[in-house]
C-alpha cells in the first residue's frame, strides 16, 4: 500500500476535529439564538440578562447530553443512510429537553424542542467521519441476509 492510498484510507485528525468543532459551535449558537428568542418573547419580571443566565444553565442540562449523544452517534455512524440516522437521533435529542417542562411558560419547551429537532434534522454534521461511511447496504446484501435467517 502506498503512502497516498494509506492517507486516503484514514481520516485526518484535523478534519475530524474540525467537524467536531463545527458540531459543538453549531449547537451552542443555535441554543443561544433559541434562548434569545425565548427571552424576547416571554413577558416576565425577569430581565433579558437573567433569562440568558438561565439559558447558560440550560446549556449544561440540555446541551451537554445532546452534544455527547451527537458526538458518540456521529462517530459510530458508518452504515445507516444519513436521513434515517438524523430521524433516529431526533427523538432522543428531544427527550433531553425535559428540564424545560418545569417552567411556568410554554415557550421554553416549544422552542427548545424545535431547537433539538432543527439540530438533529438539519444542522448536525453527519456523518462526522465521512471517510469511514459506507452507503446503505445493497439489495443483494439484504436478500442474502434474509435468506440465511
Amino acid at each position: 500500500m502506498t503512502q497516498d492510498t494509506a492517507s486516503r484510507a484514514r481520516p485526518g485528525a484535523r478534519r475530524v476535529l474540525e467537524r467536531i468543532g463545527r458540531l459543538v459551535l453549531t449547537y451552542v449558537a443555535l441554543h443561544a439564538v433559541t434562548w434569545a428568542i425565548i427571552a424576547l418573547i416571554e413577558s416576565s419580571e425577569d430581565s433579558f440578562t437573567d433569562l440568558m443566565w438561565a439559558a447558560s444553565g440550560m446549556l449544561a442540562l440540555v446541551g451537554i447530553p445532546t452534544l455527547l449523544l451527537a458526538l458518540v452517534a456521529g462517530l459510530a455512524h458508518r452504515h445507516m443512510e444519513t436521513t434515517t440516522f438524523r430521524a433516529a437521533l431526533a427523538f432522543p435529542m428531544v427527550f433531553f429537553a425535559w428540564p424545560t417542562i418545569g417552567g411556568t411558560w410554554a415557550a421554553p419547551v416549544v422552542f427548545q424542542v424545535l431547537c433539538q429537532i432543527a439540530f438533529a434534522a438539519y444542522l448536525m454534521p453527519a456523518p462526522l467521519v465521512p471517510e469511514n461511511w459506507t452507503a446503505k447496504p445493497s439489495l443483494e446484501f439484504v436478500e442474502k441476509l434474509l435468506g440465511e435467517t
